[in-house]
């Protein structure tokens, strides 16, 4: 092809081009070259994240853990946490809580809960904090793909599918609370 032919397929594709956005504006007033040429923005992926807790762990000033009838709890020294070999451990459990997110919403009905593990739960947390309402999450079962953890935000609260990790954290809080502690 020539010269003549590349000029007239750059015409055909120039025309085209022009009566898409004309048909776009049409449709959407708003649009701008930029937006039709780059697409839509999609947002940062670490503004998608909807976090299961928000609380500052600086406020924590006791933390109670829960399996079965078992019943760990240390509480914030001036020398980091009582009851531990490491207090670094306990601070990064508080930490790694607040990197939990809400993978999906659940509509679950009362009677439901146990279906869920939540009535009872395998596990609980709860964050006692200064002069605030504690921080209470309920852990059950594993979903069935064993990726993510039911879990219910406060007693009687939403009731969410989160990460796996959820239970990992709890797992490993447990271990550094109590030596014997077997984590299942």
């Amino acid at each position: 092809m020539g010269w003549r032919g590349t000029l007239v397929l750059a015409l055909a594709v120039l025309a085209a081009g022009l009566y898409l956005y004309r048909d776009l504006m049409a449709v959407n007033t708003e649009l701008s070259w930029e937006s039709v040429i780059g697409g839509p923005d999609a947002a940062p992926p670490g503004e998608q994240i909807t976090h299961l807790l928000s609380f500052d762990p600086k406020t924590v000033t006791a933390i109670r853990l829960q399996r079965s009838a078992q019943e760990w709890r240390s509480e914030r020294t001036s020398n980091g946490w009582s009851g531990v070999e490491r207090p670094r451990d306990i601070d990064d459990f508080l930490t790694n809580l607040l990197g939990l997110a809400v993978v999906m919403p659940l509509d679950v009905a009362p009677d439901e809960l146990a279906a869920h593990g939540l009535d009872p739960p395998e596990g609980v947390i709860e964050l006692e904090r200064a002069n605030q309402p504690p921080v209470v999450l309920l852990l059950g079962r594993h979903n069935p793909p064993s990726t993510g953890v039911y879990a219910e935000v406060g007693e009687g609260g939403d009731v969410v599918l989160t990460g796996a990790l959820a239970r990992w954290e709890f797992d490993k809080a447990v271990r550094a609370l109590s030596s014997t502690a077997a984590a299942r």
